[in-house]
Protein backbone atom coordinates (compact mmCIF):
# COMPACT_ATOMS: atom_id res chain seq x y z
CA UNK A 1 0.00 0.00 0.00
CA UNK A 2 1.22 3.49 -0.81
CA UNK A 3 1.80 5.81 2.09
CA UNK A 4 -0.96 8.25 2.98
CA UNK A 5 -0.35 11.74 1.64
CA UNK A 6 -2.17 14.99 0.95
CA UNK A 7 -3.08 13.49 -2.40
CA UNK A 8 -5.05 10.78 -0.58
CA UNK A 9 -7.09 13.35 1.32
CA UNK A 10 -7.63 15.21 -1.93
CA UNK A 11 -9.00 12.08 -3.59
CA UNK A 12 -11.30 11.49 -0.60
CA UNK A 13 -12.53 15.09 -0.48
CA UNK A 14 -16.18 14.22 -1.34
CA UNK A 15 -16.32 11.64 1.45
CA UNK A 16 -14.68 14.07 3.89
CA UNK A 17 -17.33 16.68 3.04
CA UNK A 18 -20.05 14.15 3.91
CA UNK A 19 -18.43 13.42 7.27
CA UNK A 20 -18.13 17.16 8.02
CA UNK A 21 -21.81 17.62 7.17
CA UNK A 22 -22.67 14.73 9.52
CA UNK A 23 -20.72 16.43 12.32
CA UNK A 24 -22.58 19.68 11.64
CA UNK A 25 -25.90 17.82 11.93
CA UNK A 26 -24.90 16.06 15.15
CA UNK A 27 -23.43 19.12 16.88
CA UNK A 28 -26.12 21.47 15.61
CA UNK A 29 -28.84 19.22 16.92
CA UNK A 30 -27.14 18.69 20.27
CA UNK A 31 -26.00 22.22 21.11
CA UNK A 32 -27.86 24.68 18.88
CA UNK A 33 -31.36 23.24 18.80
CA UNK A 34 -31.14 22.53 15.06
CA UNK A 35 -34.11 20.48 13.82
CA UNK A 36 -33.78 20.72 10.03
CA UNK A 37 -31.55 17.64 9.93
CA UNK A 38 -32.51 16.47 6.47
CA UNK A 39 -31.95 19.95 5.06
CA UNK A 40 -28.39 19.78 6.41
CA UNK A 41 -28.03 16.32 4.85
CA UNK A 42 -29.22 17.54 1.45
CA UNK A 43 -26.82 20.51 1.62
CA UNK A 44 -23.95 18.19 2.57
CA UNK A 45 -24.66 15.84 -0.35
CA UNK A 46 -24.88 18.81 -2.75
CA UNK A 47 -21.54 20.13 -1.47
CA UNK A 48 -19.97 16.70 -1.92
CA UNK A 49 -21.23 16.63 -5.50
CA UNK A 50 -19.63 20.00 -6.20
CA UNK A 51 -16.31 18.82 -4.77
CA UNK A 52 -16.45 15.58 -6.77
CA UNK A 53 -17.27 17.45 -9.94
CA UNK A 54 -14.26 19.72 -9.41
CA UNK A 55 -11.82 16.80 -9.17
CA UNK A 56 -9.62 15.92 -12.12
CA UNK A 57 -11.03 13.30 -14.48
CA UNK A 58 -7.70 11.47 -14.80
CA UNK A 59 -7.38 8.14 -12.98
CA UNK A 60 -5.39 8.24 -9.75
CA UNK A 61 -4.23 5.84 -7.06
CA UNK A 62 -2.96 6.72 -3.59
CA UNK A 63 -2.81 4.80 -0.29
CA UNK A 64 -5.46 2.25 -1.14
CA UNK A 65 -7.80 4.76 -2.84
CA UNK A 66 -8.41 4.12 -6.53
CA UNK A 67 -10.16 6.72 -8.68
CA UNK A 68 -11.13 5.41 -12.10
CA UNK A 69 -14.26 5.16 -14.24
CA UNK A 70 -15.75 2.44 -12.02
CA UNK A 71 -15.20 4.22 -8.71
CA UNK A 72 -16.41 7.50 -10.22
CA UNK A 73 -19.62 5.84 -11.42
CA UNK A 74 -20.22 4.31 -7.98
CA UNK A 75 -19.49 7.59 -6.19
CA UNK A 76 -21.95 9.55 -8.33
CA UNK A 77 -24.53 6.81 -8.04
CA UNK A 78 -24.25 6.92 -4.25
CA UNK A 79 -24.55 10.72 -4.12
CA UNK A 80 -27.46 10.80 -6.56
CA UNK A 81 -29.37 8.09 -4.72
CA UNK A 82 -28.49 9.83 -1.46
CA UNK A 83 -30.35 12.99 -2.53
CA UNK A 84 -33.46 10.98 -3.44
CA UNK A 85 -33.36 8.94 -0.23
CA UNK A 86 -32.86 12.11 1.78
CA UNK A 87 -36.16 13.40 0.40
CA UNK A 88 -37.94 10.12 1.16
CA UNK A 89 -36.61 10.05 4.71
CA UNK A 90 -37.59 13.67 5.29
CA UNK A 91 -41.12 12.88 4.13
CA UNK A 92 -41.42 9.78 6.29
CA UNK A 93 -43.42 11.53 9.02
CA UNK A 94 -44.41 8.75 11.39
CA UNK A 95 -42.43 6.86 14.01
CA UNK A 96 -44.59 3.75 13.99
CA UNK A 97 -47.85 2.40 12.70
CA UNK A 98 -49.47 2.99 16.09
CA UNK A 99 -48.65 6.68 16.46
CA UNK A 100 -51.51 8.88 17.61
CA UNK A 101 -52.15 12.51 16.71
CA UNK A 102 -49.57 14.62 18.59
CA UNK A 103 -47.16 11.70 18.71
CA UNK A 104 -46.48 12.13 15.03
CA UNK A 105 -42.78 11.83 14.26
CA UNK A 106 -41.51 14.68 12.16
CA UNK A 107 -38.67 12.76 10.59
CA UNK A 108 -36.16 15.61 10.58
CA UNK A 109 -33.98 14.73 13.54
CA UNK A 110 -30.32 15.59 13.21
CA UNK A 111 -29.34 12.19 14.62
CA UNK A 112 -30.99 10.41 11.71
CA UNK A 113 -29.63 12.83 9.11
CA UNK A 114 -26.07 12.70 10.46
CA UNK A 115 -26.12 8.92 10.59
CA UNK A 116 -27.41 8.78 7.03
CA UNK A 117 -24.53 10.99 5.85
CA UNK A 118 -22.01 8.67 7.51
CA UNK A 119 -23.62 5.74 5.70
CA UNK A 120 -23.24 7.53 2.37
CA UNK A 121 -19.61 8.35 3.17
CA UNK A 122 -18.91 4.69 3.94
CA UNK A 123 -20.61 3.49 0.77
CA UNK A 124 -18.70 5.98 -1.36
CA UNK A 125 -15.50 4.80 0.34
CA UNK A 126 -16.37 1.23 -0.63
CA UNK A 127 -16.62 2.36 -4.25
CA UNK A 128 -13.18 4.01 -4.34
CA UNK A 129 -11.39 1.34 -2.27
CA UNK A 130 -8.33 -0.19 -3.88
CA UNK A 131 -7.20 -2.03 -0.76
CA UNK A 132 -8.91 -4.75 1.32
CA UNK A 133 -8.54 -2.78 4.55
CA UNK A 134 -10.18 0.30 3.05
CA UNK A 135 -12.91 -1.89 1.56
CA UNK A 136 -13.74 -3.53 4.88
CA UNK A 137 -13.65 -0.21 6.73
CA UNK A 138 -16.10 1.23 4.21
CA UNK A 139 -18.44 -1.74 4.52
CA UNK A 140 -18.54 -1.40 8.30
CA UNK A 141 -19.20 2.32 7.91
CA UNK A 142 -22.26 1.25 5.92
CA UNK A 143 -23.44 -1.46 8.32
CA UNK A 144 -23.14 0.38 11.65
CA UNK A 145 -25.14 3.47 10.61
CA UNK A 146 -27.78 1.16 9.15
CA UNK A 147 -28.31 -0.45 12.58
CA UNK A 148 -28.70 3.00 14.12
CA UNK A 149 -31.19 4.19 11.49
CA UNK A 150 -33.30 1.09 11.97
CA UNK A 151 -33.34 1.68 15.73
CA UNK A 152 -34.05 5.43 15.50
CA UNK A 153 -36.86 5.37 12.98
CA UNK A 154 -39.15 2.83 14.61
CA UNK A 155 -39.75 2.58 18.35
CA UNK A 156 -42.45 -0.10 18.36
CA UNK A 157 -41.90 -3.82 18.86
CA UNK A 158 -41.77 -4.67 15.16
CA UNK A 159 -39.21 -1.95 14.53
CA UNK A 160 -36.97 -3.22 17.33
CA UNK A 161 -37.29 -6.77 16.00
CA UNK A 162 -36.32 -5.63 12.51
CA UNK A 163 -33.27 -3.79 13.85
CA UNK A 164 -32.07 -6.76 15.90
CA UNK A 165 -32.49 -9.24 13.04
CA UNK A 166 -30.49 -7.08 10.69
CA UNK A 167 -27.87 -6.42 13.37
CA UNK A 168 -27.13 -10.06 14.21
CA UNK A 169 -27.18 -11.30 10.62
CA UNK A 170 -24.92 -8.44 9.57
CA UNK A 171 -22.42 -9.43 12.24
CA UNK A 172 -22.32 -12.96 10.88
CA UNK A 173 -21.91 -11.74 7.30
CA UNK A 174 -19.15 -9.32 8.27
CA UNK A 175 -17.26 -12.03 10.15
CA UNK A 176 -17.45 -14.40 7.19
CA UNK A 177 -16.33 -11.67 4.81
CA UNK A 178 -13.43 -10.80 7.09
CA UNK A 179 -12.28 -14.42 6.93
CA UNK A 180 -12.39 -14.14 3.12
CA UNK A 181 -10.18 -11.05 3.21
CA UNK A 182 -7.76 -12.80 5.58
CA UNK A 183 -7.54 -15.72 3.16
CA UNK A 184 -6.80 -13.41 0.24
CA UNK A 185 -4.11 -11.71 2.30
CA UNK A 186 -2.65 -15.11 3.14
CA UNK A 187 -2.57 -16.05 -0.52
CA UNK A 188 -0.95 -12.87 -1.86
CA UNK A 189 0.84 -11.49 1.20
CA UNK A 190 -0.67 -8.07 0.53
CA UNK A 191 -3.96 -6.24 1.04
CA UNK A 192 -3.57 -4.22 -2.15
CA UNK A 193 -6.06 -5.46 -4.75
CA UNK A 194 -3.73 -4.93 -7.67
CA UNK A 195 -1.03 -6.96 -5.90
CA UNK A 196 -3.52 -9.74 -5.15
CA UNK A 197 -4.63 -9.86 -8.79
CA UNK A 198 -1.01 -10.00 -9.93
CA UNK A 199 -0.23 -12.78 -7.45
CA UNK A 200 -3.22 -14.87 -8.53
CA UNK A 201 -2.41 -14.47 -12.22
CA UNK A 202 1.29 -15.27 -11.78
CA UNK A 203 2.56 -18.53 -13.19
CA UNK A 204 3.37 -21.21 -10.71
CA UNK A 205 1.10 -20.06 -7.88
CA UNK A 206 1.57 -22.25 -4.84
CA UNK A 207 -0.65 -25.20 -4.06
CA UNK A 208 -1.69 -23.69 -0.73
CA UNK A 209 -2.84 -20.57 -2.54
CA UNK A 210 -4.82 -22.61 -5.04
CA UNK A 211 -6.41 -24.57 -2.20
CA UNK A 212 -7.33 -21.45 -0.23
CA UNK A 213 -8.76 -19.56 -3.19
CA UNK A 214 -12.09 -21.48 -3.43
CA UNK A 215 -12.62 -20.94 0.31
CA UNK A 216 -11.93 -17.22 -0.04
CA UNK A 217 -14.27 -16.95 -3.03
CA UNK A 218 -17.08 -18.76 -1.23
CA UNK A 219 -16.86 -16.65 1.92
CA UNK A 220 -16.61 -13.39 -0.04
CA UNK A 221 -19.74 -14.30 -2.00
CA UNK A 222 -21.61 -15.03 1.24
CA UNK A 223 -20.62 -11.61 2.59
CA UNK A 224 -21.80 -9.93 -0.60
CA UNK A 225 -24.99 -12.01 -0.68
CA UNK A 226 -26.13 -10.55 2.65
CA UNK A 227 -25.88 -7.02 1.33
CA UNK A 228 -27.62 -8.00 -1.89
CA UNK A 229 -30.32 -9.95 0.01
CA UNK A 230 -29.43 -12.91 -2.22
CA UNK A 231 -29.65 -16.63 -1.48
CA UNK A 232 -28.54 -17.99 0.98
CA UNK A 233 -28.61 -14.73 3.02
CA UNK A 234 -32.01 -13.54 1.86
CA UNK A 235 -34.35 -14.73 4.61
CA UNK A 236 -34.12 -11.62 6.79
CA UNK A 237 -35.46 -9.23 4.13
CA UNK A 238 -39.28 -9.69 4.38
CA UNK A 239 -39.37 -9.36 8.18
CA UNK A 240 -37.00 -6.39 8.29
CA UNK A 241 -38.76 -4.51 5.48
CA UNK A 242 -42.15 -5.07 7.11
CA UNK A 243 -40.95 -3.92 10.52
CA UNK A 244 -39.20 -0.74 9.46
CA UNK A 245 -40.43 2.51 7.89
CA UNK A 246 -40.89 3.09 4.13
CA UNK A 247 -37.84 5.38 4.11
CA UNK A 248 -35.61 2.77 5.69
CA UNK A 249 -37.05 0.08 3.42
CA UNK A 250 -36.07 2.24 0.43
CA UNK A 251 -32.57 2.57 1.88
CA UNK A 252 -32.20 -1.17 2.57
CA UNK A 253 -33.38 -2.13 -0.90
CA UNK A 254 -30.83 0.08 -2.70
CA UNK A 255 -27.68 1.23 -0.89
CA UNK A 256 -26.55 -2.17 0.50
CA UNK A 257 -27.02 -3.59 -3.00
CA UNK A 258 -24.53 -1.04 -4.31
CA UNK A 259 -22.04 -2.27 -1.70
CA UNK A 260 -22.69 -5.90 -2.61
CA UNK A 261 -22.15 -5.27 -6.32
CA UNK A 262 -18.89 -3.41 -5.60
CA UNK A 263 -17.64 -6.36 -3.52
CA UNK A 264 -18.46 -8.85 -6.29
CA UNK A 265 -16.98 -6.56 -8.94
CA UNK A 266 -13.70 -6.22 -7.04
CA UNK A 267 -13.65 -9.99 -6.48
CA UNK A 268 -14.13 -10.63 -10.19
CA UNK A 269 -11.37 -8.14 -11.03
CA UNK A 270 -8.95 -9.86 -8.66
CA UNK A 271 -9.77 -13.49 -9.48
CA UNK A 272 -10.46 -13.37 -13.24
CA UNK A 273 -6.78 -12.73 -14.16
CA UNK A 274 -5.88 -15.93 -12.29
CA UNK A 275 -6.59 -17.95 -15.45
CA UNK A 276 -10.28 -17.54 -14.47
CA UNK A 277 -11.18 -20.45 -12.20
CA UNK A 278 -14.59 -21.80 -13.25
CA UNK A 279 -15.73 -21.91 -9.65
CA UNK A 280 -16.50 -18.18 -9.43
CA UNK A 281 -18.77 -17.83 -12.44
CA UNK A 282 -20.41 -21.21 -11.78
CA UNK A 283 -21.36 -20.18 -8.23
CA UNK A 284 -22.66 -16.83 -9.46
CA UNK A 285 -24.75 -18.40 -12.23
CA UNK A 286 -26.36 -20.87 -9.83
CA UNK A 287 -27.00 -18.23 -7.17
CA UNK A 288 -28.43 -15.84 -9.76
CA UNK A 289 -30.91 -18.42 -11.04
CA UNK A 290 -31.91 -19.61 -7.56
CA UNK A 291 -32.14 -16.09 -6.10
CA UNK A 292 -34.39 -14.63 -8.78
CA UNK A 293 -36.64 -17.69 -8.70
CA UNK A 294 -36.94 -17.81 -4.90
CA UNK A 295 -37.63 -14.08 -4.67
CA UNK A 296 -40.34 -14.06 -7.33
CA UNK A 297 -42.08 -17.19 -6.06
CA UNK A 298 -42.09 -15.79 -2.52
CA UNK A 299 -43.56 -12.52 -3.77
CA UNK A 300 -46.52 -14.27 -5.39
CA UNK A 301 -47.90 -15.19 -1.96
CA UNK A 302 -47.44 -11.84 -0.20
CA UNK A 303 -50.33 -9.55 0.71
CA UNK A 304 -48.23 -7.02 2.67
CA UNK A 305 -46.78 -4.37 0.34
CA UNK A 306 -43.38 -4.10 2.01
CA UNK A 307 -42.97 -7.86 2.29
CA UNK A 308 -43.86 -8.14 -1.40
CA UNK A 309 -41.29 -5.49 -2.31
CA UNK A 310 -38.72 -7.23 -0.09
CA UNK A 311 -39.21 -10.43 -2.08
CA UNK A 312 -38.99 -8.38 -5.26
CA UNK A 313 -35.68 -6.98 -3.98
CA UNK A 314 -34.39 -10.53 -3.54
CA UNK A 315 -35.34 -11.34 -7.14
CA UNK A 316 -33.58 -8.24 -8.47
CA UNK A 317 -30.42 -9.31 -6.64
CA UNK A 318 -30.54 -12.42 -8.81
CA UNK A 319 -30.86 -10.33 -11.96
CA UNK A 320 -27.87 -8.22 -10.95
CA UNK A 321 -25.69 -11.30 -10.43
CA UNK A 322 -26.29 -12.44 -14.02
CA UNK A 323 -24.12 -9.62 -15.32
CA UNK A 324 -21.45 -10.21 -12.67
CA UNK A 325 -21.33 -13.90 -13.65
CA UNK A 326 -20.93 -12.95 -17.31
CA UNK A 327 -18.09 -10.59 -16.41
CA UNK A 328 -16.42 -13.34 -14.41
CA UNK A 329 -16.62 -15.68 -17.40
CA UNK A 330 -14.85 -13.07 -19.52
CA UNK A 331 -17.72 -11.47 -21.39
CA UNK A 332 -16.66 -8.28 -23.11
CA UNK A 333 -18.47 -5.61 -25.04
CA UNK A 334 -18.11 -5.11 -28.72
CA UNK A 335 -21.42 -6.24 -30.15
CA UNK A 336 -23.23 -4.24 -32.79
CA UNK A 337 -26.38 -3.73 -30.70
CA UNK A 338 -26.61 -0.71 -28.43
CA UNK A 339 -27.17 -2.94 -25.41
CA UNK A 340 -24.55 -5.59 -26.25
CA UNK A 341 -22.48 -4.38 -23.30
CA UNK A 342 -20.15 -6.38 -21.07
CA UNK A 343 -21.56 -8.15 -18.04
CA UNK A 344 -20.35 -5.65 -15.46
CA UNK A 345 -21.57 -2.73 -17.54
CA UNK A 346 -25.02 -4.32 -17.81
CA UNK A 347 -25.12 -4.86 -14.04
CA UNK A 348 -24.20 -1.24 -13.29
CA UNK A 349 -26.82 0.04 -15.72
CA UNK A 350 -29.50 -2.21 -14.23
CA UNK A 351 -28.48 -1.27 -10.69
CA UNK A 352 -29.06 2.42 -11.43
CA UNK A 353 -32.43 1.87 -13.13
CA UNK A 354 -33.62 -0.50 -10.39
CA UNK A 355 -32.62 1.91 -7.63
CA UNK A 356 -34.46 4.86 -9.18
CA UNK A 357 -37.71 2.93 -9.59
CA UNK A 358 -37.48 1.40 -6.13
CA UNK A 359 -36.83 4.69 -4.34
CA UNK A 360 -39.70 6.28 -6.24
CA UNK A 361 -42.00 3.43 -5.22
CA UNK A 362 -41.16 3.68 -1.52
CA UNK A 363 -41.34 7.46 -1.78
CA UNK A 364 -44.92 7.11 -3.00
CA UNK A 365 -45.76 4.77 -0.11
CA UNK A 366 -44.26 7.20 2.39
CA UNK A 367 -46.20 10.06 0.81
CA UNK A 368 -49.53 8.20 1.01
CA UNK A 369 -48.99 7.59 4.72
CA UNK A 370 -52.03 6.14 6.49
CA UNK A 371 -55.49 4.78 5.81
CA UNK A 372 -58.62 6.60 6.85
CA UNK A 373 -59.82 4.92 10.08
CA UNK A 374 -63.17 3.14 10.36
CA UNK A 375 -64.57 5.45 13.01
CA UNK A 376 -67.48 7.74 13.78
CA UNK A 377 -68.06 10.22 16.57
CA UNK A 378 -70.56 7.86 18.19
CA UNK A 379 -68.38 4.74 18.02
CA UNK A 380 -66.09 5.72 20.90
CA UNK A 381 -62.48 6.94 21.06
CA UNK A 382 -60.67 7.52 17.80
CA UNK A 383 -58.70 4.36 16.91
CA UNK A 384 -54.94 4.41 16.25
CA UNK A 385 -53.88 5.54 12.81
CA UNK A 386 -53.11 2.56 10.60
CA UNK A 387 -50.22 2.77 8.18
CA UNK A 388 -50.73 1.60 4.60
CA UNK A 389 -49.53 -1.98 4.68
CA UNK A 390 -51.52 -4.36 2.48
CA UNK A 391 -52.24 -4.52 -1.23
CA UNK A 392 -55.94 -3.96 -0.46
CA UNK A 393 -55.09 -0.54 0.99
CA UNK A 394 -54.32 0.62 -2.56
CA UNK A 395 -57.80 -0.25 -3.85
CA UNK A 396 -59.20 2.57 -5.94
CA UNK A 397 -56.15 4.80 -5.51
CA UNK A 398 -56.47 6.04 -9.10
CA UNK A 399 -59.71 7.75 -8.13
CA UNK A 400 -58.54 9.34 -4.89
CA UNK A 401 -54.91 10.17 -5.80
CA UNK A 402 -54.37 9.73 -9.57
CA UNK A 403 -50.85 11.23 -9.61
CA UNK A 404 -49.54 8.79 -6.99
CA UNK A 405 -51.32 5.90 -8.71
CA UNK A 406 -49.76 6.80 -12.07
CA UNK A 407 -46.28 7.14 -10.56
CA UNK A 408 -46.56 3.78 -8.75
CA UNK A 409 -47.73 2.15 -11.97
CA UNK A 410 -44.75 3.47 -13.93
CA UNK A 411 -42.32 2.27 -11.25
CA UNK A 412 -43.90 -1.17 -11.10
CA UNK A 413 -43.88 -1.56 -14.88
CA UNK A 414 -40.21 -0.56 -14.97
CA UNK A 415 -39.35 -3.14 -12.32
CA UNK A 416 -41.33 -5.71 -14.33
CA UNK A 417 -39.27 -4.91 -17.43
CA UNK A 418 -42.04 -3.57 -19.67
CA UNK A 419 -40.71 -1.65 -22.73
CA UNK A 420 -39.73 1.10 -23.21
CA UNK A 421 -39.13 1.71 -19.49
CA UNK A 422 -35.58 1.52 -18.03
CA UNK A 423 -36.16 -1.89 -16.44
CA UNK A 424 -36.67 -3.38 -19.90
CA UNK A 425 -33.41 -1.95 -21.22
CA UNK A 426 -31.62 -3.22 -18.11
CA UNK A 427 -32.97 -6.75 -18.43
CA UNK A 428 -32.17 -6.73 -22.14
CA UNK A 429 -28.57 -5.70 -21.41
CA UNK A 430 -28.22 -8.46 -18.79
CA UNK A 431 -29.66 -11.13 -21.10
CA UNK A 432 -27.42 -10.06 -23.99
CA UNK A 433 -24.35 -10.07 -21.73
CA UNK A 434 -25.15 -13.65 -20.72
CA UNK A 435 -25.77 -14.74 -24.31
CA UNK A 436 -22.50 -13.05 -25.31
CA UNK A 437 -20.38 -15.52 -23.31
CA UNK A 438 -18.73 -17.82 -25.91
CA UNK A 439 -21.33 -16.49 -28.32
CA UNK A 440 -19.97 -18.38 -31.35
CA UNK A 441 -19.47 -21.71 -29.55
CA UNK A 442 -21.80 -24.68 -29.81
CA UNK A 443 -24.23 -25.27 -26.95
CA UNK A 444 -22.81 -28.50 -25.57
CA UNK A 445 -23.87 -30.06 -22.31
CA UNK A 446 -21.83 -28.55 -19.50
CA UNK A 447 -20.22 -25.88 -21.69
CA UNK A 448 -20.03 -22.27 -20.54
CA UNK A 449 -22.39 -21.22 -23.30
CA UNK A 450 -24.98 -23.75 -22.10
CA UNK A 451 -24.77 -22.36 -18.56
CA UNK A 452 -25.32 -18.78 -19.67
CA UNK A 453 -28.03 -19.54 -22.20
CA UNK A 454 -29.78 -21.38 -19.37
CA UNK A 455 -29.52 -18.46 -16.94
CA UNK A 456 -30.74 -16.06 -19.66
CA UNK A 457 -33.82 -18.24 -20.16
CA UNK A 458 -34.39 -18.32 -16.38
CA UNK A 459 -34.15 -14.51 -16.31
CA UNK A 460 -36.84 -14.16 -18.99
CA UNK A 461 -39.13 -16.65 -17.26
CA UNK A 462 -38.71 -14.88 -13.93
CA UNK A 463 -39.52 -11.54 -15.54
CA UNK A 464 -42.84 -13.07 -16.61
CA UNK A 465 -43.47 -14.40 -13.09
CA UNK A 466 -42.70 -11.00 -11.57
CA UNK A 467 -45.19 -9.31 -13.87
CA UNK A 468 -47.98 -11.27 -12.15
CA UNK A 469 -47.57 -9.68 -8.73
CA UNK A 470 -46.66 -6.24 -10.09
CA UNK A 471 -49.85 -6.25 -12.17
CA UNK A 472 -51.81 -7.29 -9.07
CA UNK A 473 -50.85 -3.99 -7.44
CA UNK A 474 -51.80 -2.05 -10.58
CA UNK A 475 -55.14 -3.85 -10.80
CA UNK A 476 -55.90 -2.92 -7.19
CA UNK A 477 -55.37 0.78 -7.94
CA UNK A 478 -57.29 0.93 -11.21
CA UNK A 479 -59.88 -1.86 -11.23
CA UNK A 480 -61.09 -2.06 -7.62
CA UNK A 481 -63.31 0.28 -5.66
CA UNK A 482 -62.08 2.32 -2.71
CA UNK A 483 -62.88 0.82 0.68
CA UNK A 484 -61.25 3.15 3.17
CA UNK A 485 -58.94 5.34 1.12
CA UNK A 486 -55.63 6.88 2.11
CA UNK A 487 -54.95 10.12 3.93
CA UNK A 488 -51.89 11.13 1.86
CA UNK A 489 -50.48 12.53 5.10
CA UNK A 490 -46.84 11.82 4.36
CA UNK A 491 -44.48 14.72 3.98
CA UNK A 492 -44.20 16.86 0.89
CA UNK A 493 -40.55 15.80 0.54
CA UNK A 494 -41.59 12.19 -0.10
CA UNK A 495 -43.94 13.38 -2.83
CA UNK A 496 -41.12 15.40 -4.39
CA UNK A 497 -38.90 12.31 -4.35
CA UNK A 498 -41.66 10.33 -6.07
CA UNK A 499 -42.00 12.93 -8.82
CA UNK A 500 -38.22 13.30 -9.22
CA UNK A 501 -37.88 9.53 -9.73
CA UNK A 502 -40.75 9.63 -12.21
CA UNK A 503 -38.90 12.26 -14.25
CA UNK A 504 -35.68 10.21 -14.13
CA UNK A 505 -37.49 7.06 -15.25
CA UNK A 506 -39.03 8.97 -18.17
CA UNK A 507 -35.64 10.45 -19.12
CA UNK A 508 -33.86 7.10 -19.17
CA UNK A 509 -36.78 5.54 -21.06
CA UNK A 510 -36.40 8.10 -23.84
CA UNK A 511 -32.60 8.40 -23.82
CA UNK A 512 -30.99 5.35 -22.22
CA UNK A 513 -27.75 5.76 -24.18
CA UNK A 514 -26.22 8.31 -21.78
CA UNK A 515 -26.54 6.16 -18.67
CA UNK A 516 -25.46 3.06 -20.57
CA UNK A 517 -22.35 4.83 -21.90
CA UNK A 518 -21.32 5.77 -18.36
CA UNK A 519 -22.00 2.23 -17.13
CA UNK A 520 -20.03 0.77 -20.05
CA UNK A 521 -16.97 2.89 -19.32
CA UNK A 522 -17.20 1.96 -15.65
CA UNK A 523 -17.51 -1.77 -16.32
CA UNK A 524 -14.76 -1.88 -18.91
CA UNK A 525 -12.33 -0.01 -16.63
CA UNK A 526 -12.68 -2.55 -13.84
CA UNK A 527 -10.81 -5.57 -15.14
CA UNK A 528 -8.04 -6.13 -14.27
CA UNK A 529 -7.44 -4.16 -11.09
CA UNK A 530 -4.35 -2.02 -11.60
CA UNK A 531 -2.97 1.20 -10.27
CA UNK A 532 -3.69 3.65 -13.12
CA UNK A 533 -0.75 5.39 -14.70
CA UNK A 534 -0.55 9.15 -14.72
CA UNK A 535 -0.96 9.27 -18.46
CA UNK A 536 -3.95 6.99 -18.67
CA UNK A 537 -6.74 8.37 -20.77
CA UNK A 538 -10.09 7.72 -19.10
CA UNK A 539 -12.66 10.46 -18.69
CA UNK A 540 -15.93 8.68 -17.90
CA UNK A 541 -19.33 10.25 -18.22
CA UNK A 542 -20.92 10.49 -14.81
CA UNK A 543 -24.46 10.61 -13.60
CA UNK A 544 -24.05 14.29 -12.77
CA UNK A 545 -22.85 15.29 -16.20
CA UNK A 546 -26.20 14.62 -17.81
Amino acid sequence: MNTTSLETFSLLAPEIVLVIAALVAYLGGAFMGLRAGWLVAAAGIAASMLVARGQAADPAFSAGVSIDAFSTFIRWTVLSLGILLCLVQAGDLFASAVSRGPGLHRGGTCEEAGTFLLLLAGLSLVGVAGDLVVLFAGLELVSIPTYILLALKRTDARGQEAGLKYFFLSLVASAIFLYALASLYGIAGSTDMAAIAASLSADGAGRIAQAMLPLAIGMAIVGAAFRLAAVPMHFYAPDVYEGTSPGNAALLSTLPKVAGIVVLARLVAMVTPAAGPDLLWQILVVLAAVTMTVGNVMALWQSNIRRLLACSSIAHAGYLMVGVAAASAGAVSGGTHLFAAGGMSATLFYLATYAIATIGLFGAIAYLGHRWPEWTATSGPRPPREEISSVDDLDGLSGTNPVAAFAITVFLLSLAGIPPLPGFWGKLALALSALGVDGTAAIDSGSRRAWFVGVAVVLVLNAAIAAAYYLRLIAAMYFKTTKRGVQADGGLAAGVAMLACLVLVATVSIRPRGLLAAASRAGESLTPVTAPSAGASQSPDTLASR
